[in-house]
């Protein structure tokens, strides 16, 4: 009876801990992470997922190795003062806590608050846009395969005159993240019914086993879509999307994630017959302290980082009035153009993407492509809000290189070089915005 009484208040105690230092480290959201969490579908999802993926007592190794990882990335992001660094700091360091705490934490946690971040809602739309215009031009393919009459244009394919948009904010390609976080609560779920449990290299194959098929999964979609002639304003649109997602993703997942279970899981070690009593140390205690004194500094540091500097600001542009904005963006305005240049700090960085900005101010995005002009390439496209029809193109410029290459300009930046900016024109005509393109490349 004693024994009971004894592991009962034991695991009281352990629960109190946990909420204790879980309300600390929302509190530490709330104050320095409050305007970068987005409550978008992905996010609001993660959140309801994580009860059902928390598995407490996981694998307890490497508890060293991660408690490294967590202060090397805490101080990376006070000397970046980088929020997406801050927040994978906050995440690895909640993990680390926890671990502390119960012994061992499983991963899912800390995958479902990654997969639901701004920063892979970021990786996922704009890091991904070239893949979206291969994919555009792979449907074209199928469907020429079956004698349809479809032609590719940027992210559009055009079939006897109607036009079917391959962009971020139709449900397919908005459930990549969705179906990751999916595919993590099937591990999960696989792994807390059974006796065994799922090695890390497993777990990183079969999520990127997922991506793939996410990505045919999303041509399937487009594909039926215009072979049916299911335009975005039919409610059958966003169905067959989600119908596609389950039938050619998270089934195929599901079945191939059971399989890899049985043949090639790991049988779990036996539990503890008590809660582990390293909780009550003071080891474990200064841990805590210090991750969370760790974390509020580096908060702090990344709260009061400076803006950055156009260096377009020190330069002519005639026919332009400049007005320089908050982050450090100059806006340039003429009776033909308006053009946003906005800086960026580091190769590591985040830029003030057109797809996000102009889609945040109300505008949607349509036949967005790459056009040549000499021995350059500038994406340009339709921004469409009501009856308002404009013509914008954007490309990345350092005043001595210019390009639309995610990976050129971060290595360009990388390397040393003059710091990029994002140049955005943008014109009421169409017939417009190649000279005002061509004037600014001059200028730059």
């Amino acid at each position: 009876m004693m024994l009971l009484l004894c592991l009962q208040q034991q695991v009281t105690r352990l629960h109190v801990a946990t909420a204790a230092i879980t309300a600390v480290y929302l509190l530490l959201a709330f104050l320095f992470l409050q305007n970068y969490l987005l409550w978008d579908m992905p996010w609001l999802l993660a959140l309801a997922l994580l009860p059902f993926v928390v598995q407490a007592k996981g694998q307890q190794r490497n508890h060293i190795i991660l408690l490294f990882t967590a202060a090397a990335t805490i101080a990376f992001a006070a000397y970046t003062q980088a929020t997406t660094v801050f927040f994978l700091a906050f995440v690895l360091a909640l993990w680390c806590s926890l671990r502390s705490v119960w012994g061992g934490f499983s991963l899912y946690p800390a995958l479902l608050l990654l997969l639901g971040s701004p920063i892979f809602s970021y990786m996922a739309n704009i890091l991904s846009f070239p893949l979206r215009l291969q994919l555009t031009r792979w449907a074209a393919g199928v469907l020429q395969q079956v004698q349809l009459p479809a032609e590719a244009a940027g992210n559009v394919i055009l079939l006897n005159g109607e036009e079917f948009s391959v962009d971020p904010a139709c449900a397919g390609l908005s459930m990549l993240a969705v179906s990751l976080l999916l595919a993590v609560f099937v591990l999960a779920h696989l792994q807390k019914n059974g006796g065994k449990l799922f090695p890390l290299r497993l777990v990183v194959l079969l999520l990127s086993c997922m991506l793939l098929l996410n990505l045919g999964c999303n041509l399937m979609r487009i594909v039926l879509l215009v072979f049916f002639r299911i335009l975005p304003d039919n409610p059958l649109h966003d169905v067959k999307g989600l119908l596609c997602l389950l039938l050619y993703a998270v089934l195929p997942f599901y079945l191939l994630a059971r399989y890899c279970y049985r043949h090639f899981g790991v049988e779990k070690q036996p539990e503890p017959q008590q809660p582990a009593k390293s909780i009550f140390t003071t080891q474990t205690a200064v841990l805590n302290l210090f991750l969370l004194l760790s974390l509020a500094g580096a908060g702090v540091a990344v709260s009061h980082k400076p803006a950055a500097t156009s260096a377009a600001k020190a330069k002519d542009f005639p026919g332009f009035e400049k007005e320089e904005l908050a982050d450090g963006v100059l806006k340039l305005t003429s009776p033909q153009a308006l053009v946003y240049v906005k800086p960026i700090r580091a190769f590591y960085a985040t830029e003030h993407h057109p797809l996000i900005c102009w889609e945040g101010s109300g505008y949607l995005f349509r036949q967005v492509r790459e056009l040549q002009l000499g021995d350059r390439k500038i994406y340009m496209g339709e921004l469409h809000q009501g009856k308002e029809k404009l013509y914008t193109a954007w490309w990345m410029d350092n005043g001595s290189h210019q390009t639309i290459d995610q990976l050129d300009w971060r290595w360009h930046m990388f390397r040393g070089e003059a710091a990029f900016e994002m140049v955005n024109v943008t014109v009421a005509r169409q017939e417009q915005l190649v000279p005002e393109v061509e004037r600014l490349l001059r200028l730059r």
